[in-house]
């Protein structure tokens, strides 16, 4: 008896996963009351890069929404551009396990670590209010608003890590990661 429900209820929790799991086509009807009908979202290879929404014409996204970790390679404000290549910033605990998992000192010093598995440049235009802060690159440990012109000057000849933040493939803030 055991043995038949255990069975029963398996088939009927099947039945449930694959009705729950299909997708309407246009023509069939809508969910039944109370249930929702969930739309598949695409998803994006891994390597591959995602593109903007607005069909067939959408051109590839340069860089997701959010903050990133980069070393700037040039700075343009002619332009209103920056060039730069994405990084990968440790800090703490974690920046003990990736340089161990690189087969460097571990712990780091500075307890940071900065990994760059990737050469790839890319450039974006910077919000013309975008809000700009330096600090070791003035030697200061606060945060320092500066013009993009003023950037391009310090950047020059090295760059520390930036932080930026990305919407809709424009730089809205660049903060430079304060390190001892």
């Amino acid at each position: 008896m055991a043995r038949t429900r255990a069975i029963a209820t398996a088939v009927l929790l099947a039945a449930i996963a694959v009705t729950g799991c299909t997708t309407r086509q246009s023509g069939q009807p809508s969910a039944p009351s109370g249930q929702v009908a969930v739309t598949p979202q695409p998803m994006t290879p891994e390597g591959s890069t995602p593109k903007q929404r607005g069909g067939p014409s959408s051109r590839p996204v340069v860089l997701a929404d959010g903050r990133h970790p980069v070393c700037l390679k040039a700075v343009d404000p002619t332009s209103g551009t920056i060039t730069f290549d994405l990084v990968q910033w440790y800090f703490g605990e974690d920046a003990a396990r990736a340089a161990a998992k690189d087969h460097q000192e571990s712990p780091p010093p500075n307890d940071y670590y900065i990994r760059n598995v990737n050469p790839k440049l890319r450039t974006l235009a910077t919000a013309g209010d975008a809000g700009i802060t330096v600090n070791n690159l003035l030697n200061t440990q606060q945060p320092t608003p500066v013009s993009l012109a003023k950037l391009a000057t310090l950047t020059h000849d090295r760059s520390p890590v930036f932080w930026i933040t990305v919407r809709h493939d424009q730089v809205l803030r660049i903060s430079e990661q304060w390190v001892p």
